[in-house]
């Protein structure tokens, strides 16, 4: 049975991207088009995933505080979250980067380093290319 994944980005050439390369590595992706908070969280209770990929520049939802509600949430508080970011230097990336099984990977994004953090769970705070 394939590992399910659900993806949440806005840019629609990143989350194809991702999509397809998780896809063709054997894994079962879901993904969401965030327009809220709640889009992201009704389709992760629906899934119930293995690994959340977040991209973290969504406009219309914070990504810190998705984490924190999946941190927070009795169903889906184990669950490892992996953040794909622009840039390291963020209060919010190192608030995140506290909590459990959260990891990151930056942008531009590297298959190899993809597959890589799904197969062997999410990096910490560094980079990864």
């Amino acid at each position: 049975m394939p590992v399910k994944i659900v993806l949440a980005a806005e840019n629609g050439f990143m989350r194809t991207s991702v999509q397809v390369n998780l896809l063709a590595a054997g894994y079962e992706v879901t993904g969401v088009v965030p327009s809220c908070l709640y889009d992201v969280l009704v389709c992760l209770r629906e899934v119930l995933p293995r690994l959340v990929i977040l991209d973290h520049d969504i406009p219309r939802c914070n990504c810190e505080t998705v984490v924190r509600i999946i941190r927070e949430d009795p169903v889906l508080a184990g669950t490892p979250v992996l953040v794909i970011l622009e840039r390291w230097e963020s209060e919010g990336v190192e608030r995140m980067s506290r909590w459990h099984k959260v990891g990151f990977l930056q942008k531009p994004l590297q298959v190899d380093a993809l597959i890589l953090a799904v197969q062997d769970g999410p990096p910490p705070l560094r980079n990864v290319s």
